[in-house]
């Protein structure tokens, strides 16, 4: 890696390493809150509400100053002649995904048809988060206290019961030895150990916010064993839900892809998706260049080949939609209940060996007085 690259190297915002706020970053709105908001858009549409009066009705109903700022802006575009695709752009808070939508919708003129769909989209990217996240919370709580228990025992515990020992000529064991040479340099040099602590926080996190930091992360989530599982899977529901939203909304298969291409999380899959879309325009089939792709599922890929044998790809994606929802939602159940014990066994030897470095003095004292 060329760290002189790395650290001078200016990002998209024209920063270089040191210049750039580890915390920054333009608030996003939730899956949620945008759910709520197209639902609510796709309703009062459907009922002959103009536009106008919609847009203003949510920004007064809306409680968040950051969304309200924005659907004002939005609102002051459409007033100025602009249509809702632009004017949602141009406040610079919705993603670029909902915006594309809309510009579909407002083509088509099926624009209510669309939010609803938009509404549905965001509900399950926020309903499949939660899941995940909820997942995670009860090995994250015990972790965390684990960990607790294991500094205030290295840190207080075992040097006041160390002091026991000081009088006497019993030879203290190895671990033991350690654990308070570990103990007594952290509470000798507290502003060091604080430094080095944020360090090991920051500097990672600050590596992964540079390009070659994002591109390694991407290569690895798609490599390595077991998160590379997991991680195949919510990118094959992403396709499929987003795939399935295009179709229906009436966009070619090509124009399709491409679109989707700009919805990915991973530059790596972004590119191979663009090649897709460029395979497609040149007439070749969808199903075996998805096929040489490797991380998408192989029953997904017979359903496209099914799919456009028949010419209903739309309906193929909604299916293989349902089938990678249903498939995350068994693996994070899986992951749930296999990340309690092993987190709980790793932390539990740690804790062991602390607890060890404890004890072990006692019996050198018992075999020295002996």
């Amino acid at each position: 890696m060329d760290i002189k690259k790395l650290l001078f190297e200016k990002d998209n915002e024209g920063k270089r390493f040191w210049e750039r706020d580890l915390f920054a970053g333009r608030a996003k709105p939730k899956a949620s809150g945008i759910a709520e908001i197209c639902r609510m858009t796709g309703i009062m549409l459907e009922s002959g509400i103009n536009l106008k009066q919609v847009i203003l009705v949510l920004a007064n109903g809306s409680k968040d100053k950051k969304l309200k700022s924005c659907l004002d802006t939005t609102l002051d575009g459409i007033e100025k002649g602009g249509t809702l695709s632009d004017s949602l752009a141009a406040s610079e808070y919705f993603p670029a995904f909902v915006c594309d939508m809309c510009h579909v919708g407002e083509l088509s003129n099926r624009l209510p048809k669309i939010m609803t769909l938009l509404a549905d989209y965001y509900e399950e990217v926020a309903k499949n988060r939660d899941e995940i996240k909820s997942a995670l919370m009860y090995p994250a709580i015990i972790a965390v206290m684990m960990f607790l228990l294991i500094v205030a025992a290295v840190l207080y515990v075992l040097p006041h019961y160390a002091l026991i020992f000081e009088t006497s000529d019993a030879p203290l064991p190895v671990l033991t030895q350690t654990l308070l040479g570990f103990s007594g340099f952290v509470t000798g040099n507290p502003l060091l150990s604080l430094l080095s602590l944020a360090a090991v926080i920051m500097l990672p996190a600050l590596f992964l916010r540079s390009k070659p930091g994002k591109l390694a992360l991407e290569r690895i989530v798609l490599k390595a064993p077991f998160i590379s599982d997991i991680y195949k899977q919510k990118i094959n529901l992403h396709i499929s839900q987003v795939m399935a939203l295009f179709l229906e909304s009436g966009r070619p298969l090509a124009e399709a892809v491409l679109s989707l291409a700009g919805t990915l999380p991973n530059s790596i899959i972004q590119n191979d998706f663009q090649k897709l879309s460029a395979g497609l325009q040149e007439g070749l089939s969808f199903w075996p260049q998805l096929e040489g792709l490797g991380y998408i599922d192989p029953l997904i890929v017979n359903m496209c080949k099914v799919g456009e044998e028949t010419g209903n790809m739309a309906k193929v994606f909604n299916h293989a939609h349902n089938y990678s929802r249903d498939k995350l939602r068994r693996t994070t159940g899986r992951l749930n209940k296999l990340a309690e014990p092993v987190v709980t066994i790793i932390l539990g030897l740690v804790l062991g060996l602390v607890m060890l470095a404890i004890i072990m003095p006692t019996f050198a004292m018992t075999e020295f007085i002996g």
